[in-house]
């Protein structure tokens, strides 16, 4: 409405409630009023801003009670009373709360965390962990009163030694009057008909959570057995605190088993050592065997042990022994038919030696009829016996001559044979240093080719440059696809690495989705080309995933070995690229090298 007049505002007013069929109403009549000015209604509650200013006097200290007090604020400029009363009470109660407290929770944590941290040679830190467990066991379900006791520990932790050894007095007596009974003055805070729950509850964990890992130890089986028939007749405070110290004493005697367990294994892991130790040193010239106990030790050289190393290892040597087996029977009987063919050739030259001094004899024995004879019919008697043995002779010698060369090739074969065998074993041994999901070399594969590519480069001053490569998405991939799918991916990416590289290139799984190239004669810029080149080739070709289409792809890090370096100091300068690439978008390659940075 244009005109400001009252008078025609108020008859204007009186149309607009007939037009929309309102009563004339005060409350009508204000708001159309209202409406047709443009001016805002102010209805002032006396009582909600007299409430507020009330509140507003109470101090405010921690974000919750500012929040809430802001609330009220907003609750009050909106005139949404309904929502003040509730607003208020919440208000008042935190407030109280907050009176009541030694110390604003998130200040008495950070000084509890400040003094935990601190190091002191009188007060160890076995000692906190119990004080603190204590005082949680006792005051974890009364938050005030674990303020104050928190709010106490902490003082004691940060009093002098003396005032604080005192303190500790009175805390370890009350400790070892309350200790058998923390559980016991829990439970006497719920009401009696909780006994049972707590009985199945007790009784559920040590049947099912603790035996059957006692499987190998008869006697705690037994002990923990009556412990869990005892736990029916637990009814009381009573009963709790006879069928305590039983308990804890079976925890006790479980964990010196533990303990002595854990040494037990210890020593066996430390004779297998030594044992491999001597059985690689004995046997340096056996590659095959050498190769298998290195794998041992490096398994053995991670603590702790992992089962999945175990198994993986298992499967691995297993694997290779069973073609070994078969390599080794094959070359046991090429060795032993080359060694028969060798026999029969030194048992014909015998015989051509043989042969050879009865044809001297009878060529002895013919010099001397010639020599004694002036008959011409024995003379020609002596000749025709002499031509017939040198026929003979021939003979004889042109048979061996045969016999001697097929023996040679067949010698010659053997030994072929016995190569390729070779060659096939030390193919299987080589296993042992491949990756058994992707076909890439191992850790210890990649180890093997470093050092002699180090050593190379040493001797012929020639480059080496190192990239590690580490799968994009790979957790979102395995965890939309599943880990078949991500084992799949993997190999894939093996597959393409393998027929896009050098042969003298190699490729291994470094862990998890990282791999590492080791390029030999490779400057840092050939290097680098040669990942961006991997990188197209992949997104060339899509990856199958539950007939979905898509492209792998990676983010890599490219070092060159700089002399007197190690190798896990080049992966390792490598793999801070490779971080870099990581933040810088991924599907890229940044190289370690200041001179070359991509």
């Amino acid at each position: 409405m244009t005109t400001q007049n009252p008078i025609e505002v108020a008859r204007e007013t009186l149309k607009q409630l007939s037009l929309r069929k309102l009563l004339p109403t005060p409350e009508n009549f204000e708001r159309v009023y209202h409406e047709l000015t443009q001016t805002p209604i102010e209805r002032d509650n006396k009582l909600g801003t007299q409430l507020l200013r009330a509140l507003e006097t109470i101090p405010a200290d921690t974000p919750q009670s500012k929040a809430l007090l802001l609330r009220i604020k907003q609750a009050t400029d909106d005139s949404r009373w309904e929502q003040l009363p509730q607003l208020a009470i919440d208000f008042l109660r935190l407030a109280l709360t907050e009176s009541n407290l030694t110390q604003t929770w998130g200040s008495l944590i950070l000084n509890l965390i400040r003094s935990w941290d601190l190091r002191l040679p009188d007060l160890p830190q076995h000692h906190k962990q119990a004080a603190l467990e204590r005082v949680l066991v006792n005051y974890g379900n009364q938050p005030t009163e674990l303020n104050t006791k928190l709010a106490a520990l902490v003082k004691n932790w940060s009093a002098p030694a003396s005032q604080r050894e005192a303190i500790d007095l009175v805390d370890e007596a009350s400790a070892s009057s309350t200790d058998d009974v923390a559980i016991s003055n829990v439970l006497a805070q719920q009401d009696s008909n909780s006994w049972p729950l707590w009985q199945r509850t007790l009784a559920f964990a040590l049947k099912h959570g603790l035996e059957p890992r006692l499987i190998s130890m008869p006697d705690m089986v037994e002990s923990l057995e009556s412990l869990i028939r005892e736990l029916d007749q637990v009814g009381d405070d009573a009963s709790l605190n006879v069928y305590m110290p039983k308990l804890r004493n079976f925890m006790i005697k479980l964990e010196l088993q533990t303990q002595q367990e854990g040494r037990l294994v210890s020593g066996l892991t430390n004779l297998l050592r030594l044992l491999l130790d001597n059985v690689a040193e004995i046997n340096r010239s056996d590659d095959y065997l050498v190769g298998q106990v290195h794998s041992l030790q490096e398994v053995l050289s991670h603590q702790p042990l992992s089962m999945q190393q175990v198994y993986q290892l298992e499967t691995s040597l297993k694997e290779v022994i069973r073609k070994q087996g078969m390599l080794k029977s094959t070359l046991d009987e090429a060795t032993s038919s080359l060694r028969t063919l060798l026999d029969r050739f030194i048992s014909r030259l015998a015989q051509m030696t043989d042969s050879t001094d009865d044809f001297h004899n009878k060529i002895s024995k013919h010099s001397e009829k010639l020599k004694t004879t002036s008959n011409v019919e024995e003379l020609s008697g002596v000749i025709g016996a002499l031509m017939e043995d040198t026929s003979l002779m021939q003979v004889d010698l042109t048979r061996s001559r045969d016999e001697l060369l097929a023996a040679r090739e067949q010698v010659e074969a053997a030994e072929q044979r016995i190569n390729e065998l070779e060659t096939a074993l030390e193919a299987a041994s080589a296993k042992v240093k491949e990756d058994q999901l992707t076909g890439a070399y191992n850790r210890r594969g990649l180890a093997e080719h470093f050092q002699r590519e180090i050593s190379r480069a040493e001797r012929t001053s020639s480059d080496l440059s190192v990239a590690l490569i580490d799968v994009d998405n790979f957790k979102q991939l395995n965890d939309r696809y599943g880990h078949l799918t991500g084992d799949d991916a993997l190999k894939y990416l093996v597959d393409v690495i393998k027929h896009n590289l050098r042969p003298a290139d190699i490729v291994a799984r470094f862990g998890g989705e990282e791999f590492v190239l080791l390029m030999p004669d490779t400057p840092v810029d050939e290097a680098i080309d040669t990942v961006q080149r991997l990188q197209r080739e992949l997104t060339r070709t899509f990856f199958m995933a539950n007939n979905d289409r898509l492209v792998i792809t990676f983010s890599a890090g490219v070092a060159r070995w700089h002399l007197g370096e190690q190798d896990i100091e080049v992966i390792e300068r490598a793999d801070q690229a490779m971080y870099q690439a990581k933040i810088s978008g991924k599907n890229r390659v940044v190289s370690a090298e200041p001179d070359r940075m991509i």
